[in-house]
């Protein structure tokens, strides 16, 4: 009898035990309904996590039987658990499937910083922490401009090494206004060696009013780099005739690199391009094309500040390192060099020379042109001065 009562026993506890497992564990026997995920994309940048959380319908299926894949473990891997890793940018599609249903989320892997507003600009410069290998990485949202009453330099990169990505986005003239006032306004100042690249982003500046000071819609100080790469493009000017508006530029030993389809064009009043004596002008690619002629006849694109002293001439080092584009119309301005050319010694200077991977031609020296006029007193430069080339480089001298 006492066996007896020990095997009800046991048996009850054993019923107990099984009716308790049906609550608690997952019934491989009930279909799935649907699955879905607490996110249905995720921007993250490398290193980042995030983790997915299922719901599964009915709720008697656990999360423990998910089972986790990433279409693309090289962007973004995740644990059986839903963990999400981002490793290196790019896209890649994190499945979740339960039984016979699945939901997916997708993940971008991107290490730029989203901003879209000025202020938010200003704050991811100012905490940048990229280097010159590997700058901060920033693109400009849906809507961003610039309001036309901002600071001197709107955006000053001091020491700073940042990649800035348009997203096609213009800063345009209704947004943004260079005028030639005591407030003088330029987008972006280089300094304490800086480094810069502008991608994918249309500038416009405007000269409103004429002054004698120096007003350019970028400036590269001595030390600091400026690239310009795909989808940039730069409209220099729109103002008096006798405006000096300058697009960019680059002062003693900063460097100017131009890539891909960059241009700077379109100006109508000014200098698309001016390069102190020791400055540095890379063209990778891209053009500088020269501006409409205004009310005084000149025409140029790409003024180069030579420095005299005594029979020494220094003129900034132009390089060109891959075929430039059929319609490159590089009109170049030597005032110093032509004001002075007299007084030093006879010969010939380099103007633009070619590298060790790329040898310049007769279609190269097409597409530089002396300008045709000034109002400085020395008019007519081609009259007196021609370009020609010799060997690897493009020459100029005295007719």
């Amino acid at each position: 009898m006492k066996q007896l009562r020990i095997f009800f026993l046991c048996l009850m506890a054993a019923t107990l035990a099984t009716a308790c497992g049906d609550d608690n564990n997952d019934d491989n026997s009930v279909p799935v309904e649907s699955i879905t995920l607490n996110h249905e994309t995720l921007t993250l940048k490398s290193g980042a996590t995030e983790t997915l959380v299922p719901t599964i319908v009915p709720d008697r299926v656990t999360a423990e039987s998910v089972v986790w894949s990433s279409d693309k473990t090289s962007v973004a891997t995740v644990s059986k658990d839903g963990l999400v890793t981002a490793v290196a940018e790019g896209t890649a599609t994190i499945t979740a499937t339960a039984r016979e249903k699945s939901a997916t989320c997708l993940v971008t892997v991107s290490n730029k910083t989203l901003v879209t507003t000025a202020a938010e600009l200003k704050t991811a410069i100012e905490t940048a922490d990229g280097t010159a290998d590997a700058p901060t990485q920033i693109i400009l949202g849906k809507g961003f401009e610039v309001a036309a009453d901002a600071e001197h330099f709107a955006f000053s990169i001091d020491g700073k090494h940042i990649a800035i990505d348009g997203g096609n986005n213009p800063i345009s003239g209704d947004n943004y206004n260079i005028s030639r006032t005591a407030s003088d306004k330029s987008l972006f100042e280089l300094t304490n060696g800086a480094s810069l690249k502008l991608t994918n982003l249309n500038i416009y500046g405007n000269a409103a009013a004429h002054s004698a000071d120096e007003v350019a819609c970028i400036f590269v100080r001595a030390s600091c780099k400026l690239t310009l790469g795909n989808g940039f493009e730069l409209y220099s000017g729109n103002g008096n005739d006798n405006d000096q508006l300058i697009g960019i530029s680059v002062g003693d030993n900063a460097t100017l690199i131009m890539e891909g389809d960059a241009e700077i064009s379109k100006s109508i009043k000014g200098q698309e391009v001016l390069v102190a004596p020791t400055g540095i002008l890379q063209l990778k690619g891209g053009k500088i094309k020269a501006r409409e002629e205004g009310m005084y006849g000149s025409e140029r694109s790409l003024c180069l500040q030579a420095a005299i002293n005594g029979n020494q001439v220094t003129i900034p080092t132009v390089t060109v390192e891959n075929e430039l584009p059929a319609d490159s119309d590089f009109r170049l301005d030597l005032y110093d060099y032509v004001l002075n050319s007299f007084t030093v010694r006879p010969g010939a200077e380099t103007v633009v020379k070619g590298t060790d991977s790329y040898t310049l031609t007769d279609s190269d020296l097409m597409k530089f042109h002396l300008m045709t006029n000034t109002t400085g007193g020395m008019t007519y430069y081609d009259s007196y001065f021609e370009l020609y080339l010799d060997g690897n480089a493009i020459k100029i001298r005295a007719k």
